[in-house]
């Protein structure tokens, strides 16, 4: 630990620091095995533990370093021309989403969060074309500044291409890499302090290494059902549980 620099945040005592790392490892596994459900799942663990001021730019981070492995396992399955009109999109949504996200309240944030993992969960969002990708890189971007995880959306917009396994979780991870980045650097901008987790972030991002790679391995959909039990399961309480926090900072 380097003085400034703490090895976990103040409100992460070093067992809860450690389980939250290996809950990564798992997050980053499920990503690349099953293309989403990772993201949200971290966010859902991280709510446990972080104020709601850090949740989604140190969860932005996490998911940088975890979607940025699935593009380094994955580099020549990426669809280059999909990418290029979405990235367009996903740089206005982030203007956008970072000029509003300083005007949301914390527990309103919090609300949102959950209704949006509920939706994830229930809901069915639009199939876009290639066409339409520029207008899915504005939505899912300025969702993602406001609310965290955006995965399932930007998923949602490329699973009607009907691409093969490796070639849809490579070209999502790129996609969500951009996002990630760009929502990390709004943050950054509007004065978020990232330095007290540098430590934890690295961490968190080096074993997230280790679980891309693992998955990848695993990335036949063998198994899937059951992981996709497991994983609603645990979304939707942990979604309920956002949203009577965030209901109650209005009681």
């Amino acid at each position: 630990m380097i003085e400034g620099f703490p090895l976990f945040p103040d409100e992460l005592s070093l067992y809860q620091g450690i389980g939250l790392i290996l809950i990564n490892l798992v997050c980053a596994f499920i990503s690349t095995a099953l293309s989403l459900g990772g993201g949200i799942l971290m966010l859902v663990s991280l709510s446990f533990f972080l104020p709601p001021m850090a949740l989604v730019p140190v969860h932005g981070a996490i998911q940088l370093g975890s979607n940025f492995s699935r593009i380094f396992v994955s580099l020549k399955e990426i669809d280059v021309k999909l990418i290029i009109p979405f990235v367009f999109g996903t740089l206005l949504g982030s203007y956008f989403g970072a000029n509003i996200v300083e005007n949301i309240s914390p527990s309103l944030g919090q609300v949102g969060v959950g209704l949006f993992i509920l939706y994830s969960l229930f809901g069915k969002f639009p199939q876009l074309g290639k066409k339409f990708m520029f207008i899915g890189g504005v939505a899912s971007s300025t969702m993602s500044i406001l609310f965290g995880a955006s995965g399932p959306i930007v998923a949602t917009f490329i699973k009607n291409l009907n691409f093969a396994p490796l070639k849809h979780v490579a070209t999502h991870g790129a996609m969500m890499t951009f996002q990630h980045g760009l929502k990390c650097l709004a943050f950054f901008l509007i004065g978020f302090a990232f330095d007290q987790y540098i430590f934890f972030l690295t961490l968190m991002i080096l074993i997230g290494f280790l679980g891309t790679y693992l998955g990848k391995l695993f990335l036949v959909s063998k198994g899937e059902k059951y992981f996709n039990k497991v994983l609603s399961l645990i979304l939707f309480f942990g979604a309920l549980r956002l949203i009577y926090l965030g209901l109650q900072g209005y009681l």
